[in-house]
């Protein structure tokens, strides 16, 4: 389920992305404005923008040339909006309904619930047992019965099945008994022929167990086969195509594919520094808040060998603390969250994983940057020469080491114990090369030729360094892949450009 229905407007939108940059406290007074907000809008009014955002943000605009918005389209904003800003936050779930206990409180379906929340019904986002799930309390729901009457009852009557339809459909559904077909595809058939809704059929048929097991009797896809998948899936064949050449359902496709990656992240070898600032409860919230962790370098490089470092050591410093604490605290999550992985995952919980390790390496890249220059001063040392009059193949050679031997090095810094990639690399590369040099430079005339730019092999410091891509993307594919700043989950992304998550997984 994405974390909000998409927007009809634009400027609500915006608005959305401004509330999730304020304080807490202020996020959940501006919820509370919403709310209030909510129950005086009627959908056949329209509404000033700049009346909307004065009740909830208390700011009003200047600019006199204020839109005017449709109070049905407001509806469906507005409880987006709440949706957008409560994922931010860490609510609690007391008191709050699943969106099944909200179905059945109602007397509708849970998709006759998803749709209603694009007419006003409110839900928030809650946390359960450390996961995020929608929350609705009976108050809400009693009043958006309240309110909605009518259209509740037609909902009502449409989703409900008779004990004689329940036979008949059941008895239906046994002809496609040992078919290999998917509870999904028998549902969407029946769903056609009787004219009730697909919902309500997939629900009934999963309801009956014998039933729902007799028709998931293919084997499920295996782990080579889920390999080409993925590998297809990513040169841009659609999944309906895949499907048919595989025989599976567009579903079972992508939960292997999904389980796949899984696998894959099980196998990694994470480390990470534990900091005391872990410990607190806004911990996220403050480690990953500033610039200097978000605007980021993208994940391949081409630099000058001979020209590296920054413009003041102060630069540095400032900035280091931060990214070090936020490169530790993003692999902290990730392993954490790579424990608790089920056997088959949800696909945004993989989709965070892989976007935590994506961040964490643009972190370490760019504080492998910080140290290559200070090291580089303790090669030249042991080699008595300056790089330039070295041929390029050995400077190239030299560069590749002294990055190996920093970004260990940087891995395991700890602020704390008064360590920075300024000193800590260069002196560690210095005991290095004091014991055994592995700097070996042959003894030659001073070159002329210019040294290339090279793609320097940062990719390589990782164990997920196939999450790491191999040359430059584009729109979707740069936010999400961190060549626009730091990496974006789909979820993220979907929120930022005002769609779904579907349609965000499409365009990728």
């Amino acid at each position: 389920m994405p974390i909000a229905p998409e927007f009809h407007l634009e400027e609500m939108r915006a608005l959305a992305m401004q509330m999730r940059r304020s304080p807490e406290k202020i996020r959940l007074k501006q919820i509370k404005a919403v709310e209030d907000v909510l129950q005086e809008i009627e959908g056949n009014t329209l509404y000033p923008l700049d009346y909307i955002v004065f009740r909830i943000t208390k700011f009003r605009s200047d600019n006199v040339d204020q839109p005017m918005l449709f109070g049905h389209a407001l509806l469906g904003d507005l409880v987006s909006l709440i949706a957008i800003v409560t994922w931010t936050l860490q609510l609690p779930s007391d008191g709050m309904l699943t969106v099944k206990e909200a179905a059945s409180f109602l007397s509708v379906s849970p998709r006759t619930v998803s749709r209603l929340r694009r007419e006003g019904l409110v839900f928030y986002w809650v946390v359960e047992n450390g996961k995020k799930r929608l929350g609705c309390t009976e108050k809400m729901l009693s009043r958006f019965q309240n309110q909605n009457r009518k259209r509740l009852e037609s909902a009502s009557r449409f989703s409900r099945l008779t004990r004689n339809e329940k036979q008949q459909i059941i008895i239906a559904s046994m002809h496609y008994t040992g078919s290999g077909r998917s509870l999904n595809d028998v549902a969407s058939e029946l769903a056609k022929k009787t004219g009730r809704g697909h919902e309500t059929i997939r629900s009934l048929l999963q309801s009956v167990n014998q039933t729902s097991q007799s028709l998931n009797t293919k084997k499920p896809l295996s782990k080579q086969d889920a390999k080409v998948v993925e590998r297809e899936r990513s040169c841009g064949i659609p999944w309906n195509v895949l499907a048919k050449r595989f025989n599976k359902s567009v579903g079972s496709l992508q939960k292997s594919v999904v389980r796949l990656r899984a696998t894959r992240l099980k196998q990694l070898d994470i480390l990470y520094i534990k900091l005391d600032v872990f410990q607190r409860d806004d911990a996220e919230e403050v480690i990953l808040s500033p610039l200097a962790v978000k605007k980021l370098l993208p994940p391949v490089l081409l630099i000058d060998p001979l020209h590296f470092g920054f413009d003041s050591e102060m630069q540095v410093q400032t900035n280091e603390t931060a990214m070090v604490s936020a490169m530790h605290l993003l692999r902290r999550r990730a392993k954490l969250s790579i424990q608790q992985l089920p056997y088959s995952p949800k696909v945004e919980v993989i989709d965070r994983i892989e976007t935590d390790l994506r961040w964490s390496y643009l972190l370490q890249q760019q504080l492998v940057l910080f140290a290559i220059q200070p090291c580089i001063a303790v090669a030249i040392q042991h080699i008595g020469r300056p790089l330039h009059e070295l041929p390029p193949l050995e400077v190239i050679g030299i560069i590749k080491e002294v990055i190996s031997i920093a970004s260990d090095s940087c891995v395991s810094l700890d602020p704390s114990k008064g360590q920075s990639t300024i000193r800590t690399p260069a002196a560690t590369l210095d005991r290095t090369l004091s014991k055994s040099s592995t700097l070996k430079v042959q003894d030659r005339a001073a070159t002329r030729l210019k040294i290339p730019s090279i793609k320097l092999p940062f990719k390589h410091l990782v164990p997920w360094s196939y999450l790491i891509p191999d040359k430059e993307q584009s729109g979707i594919f740069a936010m999400h892949l961190g060549w626009k700043g730091y990496p974006k989950t789909v979820d993220e992304i979907s929120i930022e450009l005002g769609k779904s998550s579907n349609w965000v997984r499409r365009q990728m």
